[in-house]
């Protein structure tokens, strides 16, 4: 087959094949080996940005280290007043999705497997997948625990290939070696990426080119717009702009009326249009833990347990991402769902989980007393950056060499034989374990209302 500018530029999943077809439409099947999962496009092989995700990733994690319930609907989460962290393709099928109360989920499917989350674990597999993202190309920009996104312009010299077969093969190498799935969106632009991938899961791989963006784009609700969220999308469609091609066409006034500054930006995206670069170095902007009880707790000691455990977690992440924080922030919720939030600021950026548990146990003690009660608690760590130097005071105090040092101890511990393998004293005294525990990391999606001004997993 000659390669033509009008071409179809066709990659074969199954064979790995490449081809081109200057016909009207794109194969159904590979002409080498027959199969139907093919991807065609007239630019497939010159789009270099991409947007990977992993599929339903918790569970997915779990499904593959426990095969008996690989045909089953899982969830990961809680039970009783717990939520959904993630759930598979079967349990979405019922109508399960990220955030929804466990009880309300498991009333739509009373046979559904619930699993506790396993926040260390499913961080060691995505380091081990972020790892062959970065062995394609350095630009690699992760958004959570599960996505991130990649430029692989210029790699094809490298690769001896283009980059929508480095990726196929990628993809294929996750599936088999990791036993996951992941799906793949690929175009020119970033938001362009990410509602790609969204297309064709789970396992998927779906290319938008350039030149048909904007007509691809026209008829889609406007909710697919990359950053764009729930109160925007209300306002507009309110506004009767329901569609991209809507908001392209609608008068600047009625768009800056309803999404202010950023209303240039999302007609931008909207057409099409999006000059933000993958950046490798936009880290997360803050990352926290935080637990829902099975019953309401307001003793000292009980919290004070819970904020331990939850300022490990936070410790875990921030020193695997060599991140510390500059501020700590206490989350707190009432029966009657009230939040509470109180934070402090840092002389110094930390990772250390005595720390953290030191400046949360102080917010926390000033929220204990009379007749409160809580039914969630959580502790974050923002203002991210690198940890920081100890100044000289730090350094010769020694009992916080002492208490460092045993940190670092137990921390090598929990690596080698798992979270629950050292207990302090406080820990162990935990008598009503948390129906929900999630770690959470907040990227620094891009914010519209600049160029790349740049939140979580589902």
């Amino acid at each position: 087959m000659g390669m033509t500018g009008s071409a179809y530029q066709m990659l074969c999943r199954s064979c790995l094949r490449r081809g081109y077809d200057g016909g009207d439409a794109p194969r159904a099947t590979c002409p080498y080996c027959g199969s139907d999962d093919v991807r065609s496009s007239r630019e497939l092989f010159s789009l270099a940005i991409a947007h990977m995700d992993c599929d339903a990733f918790y569970a997915s994690v779990e499904k593959r280290d426990d095969p008996s319930i690989r045909d089953r609907p899982v969830i990961v989460g809680g039970r009783e007043r717990g939520v959904v962290a993630a759930a598979c393709y079967i349990a979405r099928r019922f109508g399960i999705r990220s955030a929804m109360p466990t009880w309300q989920a498991l009333k739509r499917c009373p046979d559904a497997v619930v699993i506790g989350p396993r926040m260390s674990h499913y961080t060691a597999i995505s380091r081990e997948i972020r790892s062959r993202m970065l062995a394609l190309t350095p630009l690699v920009q992760p958004l959570s625990i599960d996505e991130a996104f990649l430029d692989l312009s210029g790699t094809e010299a490298l690769h001896g290939c283009p980059p929508a077969e480095a990726l196929v093969r990628l993809q294929r190498g996750i599936r088999e070696e990791i036993g996951i799935t992941v799906s793949i969106g690929l175009s020119g632009t970033k938001s362009l990426a990410k509602m790609a991938s969204d297309r064709d899961k789970p396992d998927g791989f779906f290319a938008v080119d350039m030149d048909s963006a904007p007509a691809w784009l026209a008829p889609q609700p406007v909710s697919v717009l990359f950053g764009l969220g729930k109160a925007a999308v209300a306002r507009l469609n309110a506004a009767g702009i329901e569609t991209c091609g809507d908001l392209v066409s609608a008068p600047d006034g009625q768009l800056s009326g309803l999404l202010g500054r950023g209303a240039s930006t999302i007609r931008n995206l909207a057409a099409g249009i999006d000059p933000r670069p993958v950046s490798p170095d936009r880290e997360a902007k803050s990352i926290s833990s935080e637990t829902t009880f099975v019953r309401d707790l307001s003793t000292a000691a009980e919290l004070e347990a819970e904020l331990e455990m939850l300022c490990q977690k936070v410790s875990t992440r921030l020193k695997a991402q060599q991140l510390a924080g500059g501020r700590v922030t206490l989350k707190l919720k009432r029966p009657d769902h009230r939040i509470l939030t109180r934070s402090q600021s840092l002389p110094e950026r930390t990772d250390k989980a005595h720390v953290l548990f030191t400046v949360g146990r102080e917010l926390l003690g000033r929220e204990i007393g009379g007749h409160k009660s809580y039914r969630l608690l959580g502790i974050g760590a923002d203002q991210l950056g690198p940890p920081g130097e100890s100044d000289l005071l730090a350094l010769a105090d020694e009992g916080t060499s002492r208490r460092d040092n045993l940190e670092a101890a137990i921390d090598d511990l929990h690596a080698r034989l798992g979270e629950d393998a050292l207990q302090s004293g406080r820990q162990f005294t935990r008598k009503h374990r948390p129906e929900r525990d999630a770690t959470r990391q907040r990227p620094s999606i891009e914010s519209l209302s600049g160029p790349d001004d740049g939140d979580q997993q589902g």
